[in-house]
């Protein structure tokens, strides 16, 4: 299985009194997909480049751990479906040891009483698979043919969040670009409730329901919220494996990922320094000079790109005196309501039947009722840990010859929605764990049998792997709150030579380095103009 050490030397690590260092043109703070793929942008284009960050162990909160003895998981993401086809491209990643053991993978939804349906892993064939009526075939083809033709056009008012404008001036150019027929829908996808749009096409039924737990899935924000929508138009406008709305699963995991991003920054000559702490950031005037690191070394650069979450960058490393006001409540606003977890554990024994082993070979989602999901969301809004939840379910070894295990299968299973909690105790977790059990016997019936070693990862694990504020690993706000505060973020307070592409300047869940991306493609936009030379 890939890995993403970096071995450390002297070197880079912080030592007291260490010098000031010059000669640099950019400096990245943070080693996640974004900031591996910032830093390999500004090194190909030349520039000398240092990456820093805390950890010895690359690439976030997406990384490969020992969950028991012989049995290795991988933390963070466990599919591909927003990955960036633009860096990809760019950065040759392919080159760098992308690639994919399972693509376009079919969906197969279970509902709670008792029915399943299969998607087809290319959406414009999804409709095919359908039994009964034409009717219903026709309005989930003619529906996912608009949603995914919008979900196209607002593509760059989701990468895009440094550009001029912002996100605002984005989906204004996305609906002029849009044909006059098409903006009428385009506008009211952008601000419209999951419910009010599926109630307008879908009679009840088992599609309706899954495209009501596709928008609410990792999202912040119920099916019955304004603006929760876009976050179906966001999955379907992500890709994997050059397919706009499908899903993959990478060779080695999503850690082989981070594997094909550090190698392209090591190939663009990026210094990767792990295991270093920066402190502060060197503000002179209006712009940043450079890192304080631990210790009191600095690094001195005219361009920084942080991907790092927002409060730590902000207010920690910068400090409010030099941060606009309005930009610090909107940092400190908002607490956190909904999270999702992670569960990764051993099953014993294999499967015994065609039926089960073909779905291990899918993306299986349990998707609740309509009122099982408003009840969840309430629940979970209120600090308790609901009845019903929805789950994704991965069998990695069944996709991936190298997940493999013998006498057993690796299971991973994302849930959502949760209460966010910034720590949590004994108490919680097995009440987190149960209420994932419980749901997982409506697709596993034996799973609490087969059930081996089992591990649980929360916002505050992740936190504590990463140095990151749980916040951080929260799910988001929806719709245009979201992209507001993204943006806000990506401006990087108005500071100049200071670009940001942590957590809080990407719209969705799921790995992507978009952010990384433009935040790059900014500053060296800005240079070429002779800005911080």
């Amino acid at each position: 299985m890939a890995t993403t050490d970096v071995p450390v030397d002297g070197s880079s690590q912080d030592k007291p009194g260490a010098r000031i260092e010059g000669g640099i043109d950019a400096i990245v703070l943070g080693a996640d997909a974004d900031g591996l793929a910032a830093a390999a942008y500004l090194g190909k284009a030349g520039l000398k480049t240092v990456l820093i960050d805390p950890g010895a162990t690359l690439g976030g909160p997406i990384r490969t751990r020992r969950l028991a003895a012989g049995v290795d998981g991988i933390d963070g993401e466990h599919l591909a479906y927003m990955l960036d086809p633009e860096a990809i491209a760019d950065l040759e990643l392919y080159r760098y040891g992308l690639g994919f053991a399972a693509r376009r993978l079919d969906t197969v939804y279970f509902f709670d009483d008792g029915d399943t349906l299969r998607l087809d892993g290319d959406l414009q064939h999804a409709a095919a698979l359908l039994d009964g009526e034409s009717e219903a075939k026709e309005a989930l083809e003619a529906f996912l043919r608009d949603a995914m033709a919008a979900a196209a056009l607002m593509r760059p008012a989701f990468d895009a969040l440094r550009a001029r404008g912002g996100p605002s001036r984005q989906l204004q150019k996305a609906l002029s670009q849009a044909p006059a027929a098409d903006v009428k829908r385009l506008a009211r996808y952008a601000t419209a409730s999951a419910e009010d749009v599926l109630d307008d096409l879908f009679a009840d039924g088992p599609v309706k329901t899954l495209l009501a737990c596709e928008s609410a899935f990792r999202a912040g924000a119920s099916p019955g919220e304004p603006y929760s929508f876009m976050g179906l138009i966001r999955r379907l406008a992500g890709e994997a494996a050059g397919l706009q709305g499908a899903c993959a699963y990478p060779a080695g995991g999503c850690v082989a990922v981070i594997d094909a991003l550090r190698r392209a920054a090591q190939g663009a000559g990026v210094d990767i320094r792990a295991a270093t702490q920066a402190e502060k950031l060197l503000i002179e005037g209006d712009r940043v000079a450079g890192v304080m690191l631990r210790g009191g070394g600095q690094l001195r650069a005219a361009v920084v790109v942080a991907s790092l979450d927002a409060r730590r960058v902000f207010l920690d490393m910068i400090g409010p005196g030099a941060i606009d006001i309005e930009f610090q409540h909107m940092l400190t606003r908002d607490r956190p309501v909904y999270a999702s977890a992670r569960l990764q554990a051993a099953l014993k024994g294999v499967a015994s039947d065609d039926k089960t082993r073909e779905n291990m070979m899918r993306r299986i989602v349990y998707a609740p009722s309509p009122d099982g999901l408003r009840t969840a969301f309430m629940a979970a809004r209120e600090g308790r840990v609901p009845e019903t939840l929805m789950l994704e379910v991965v069998f990695p070894g069944a996709l991936d010859p190298q997940a493999a295990m013998e006498n057993g299968q690796l299971l991973s299973v994302i849930a959502h929605p949760l209460p966010f909690d910034a720590s949590t105790d004994h108490d919680r977790r097995e009440a987190i764990s149960n209420a994932i059990l419980v749901n997982l016997e409506t697709i596993l019936p034996d799973a609490r049998k087969r059930l081996g070693p089992a591990d649980l990862s929360l916002p505050g694990d992740l936190a504590a792997a990463t140095g990151a504020r749980p916040e951080a690993f929260a799910a988001r706000a929806g719709g245009m709150r979201q992209w507001a505060f993204a943006g806000a973020c990506a401006s990087a307070g108005g500071i100049r030579g200071l670009y940001f592409c942590g957590p809080e300047a990407r719209i969705g869940a799921g790995l992507s380095f978009a952010a990384g991306r433009a935040a790059a493609k900014a500053a060296l936009s800005d240079v070429r103009q002779g800005e911080w030379r």
